[in-house]
């Protein structure tokens, strides 16, 4: 129920956001300066700037996010294998407790070992 409204949270925000981004490119039609490093100075419409700077954002929180999911991918692989580890390692131990408990069975004495005696 909480991840629901966590979800229904964050779609409204964006929601929000689309609106605000439509409203903005709406009313400002006016031109803007930007400087990208290392190339020239582009005169470009505010919408558009503000578009461009919300896609690059979405991009560059998308590569974080997924680089995120890859690292928590490879620490549950890494747990996996030590809780199988730990398993095999208390089953060789259960194994070799019950064989150190096991009674020790020592030979009847046989019947030729008796004649010997006499």
């Amino acid at each position: 129920m909480i991840d629901l409204i966590r979800r229904l949270l964050v779609g409204l925000i964006a929601l929000v956001f689309v609106v605000y981004g439509i409203f903005f490119s709406v009313s400002n039609m006016d031109t803007i300066s930007v400087d990208v490093p290392l190339l020239h100075v582009y005169q470009v419409p505010a919408f558009v700037a503000y578009i461009a700077i919300f896609f690059l954002g979405f991009i560059v929180s998308a590569l974080y996010l997924s680089l995120e999911l890859f690292r928590k991918t490879i620490l549950v692989r890494k747990l996996r294998k030590e809780v199988k580890g730990s398993k095999r390692e208390s089953n060789k131990r259960s194994r070799n407790f019950l064989k150190e408990d096991a009674p020790e069975t020592k030979p009847e004495p046989s019947i030729q070992s008796l004649e010997k005696d006499y």
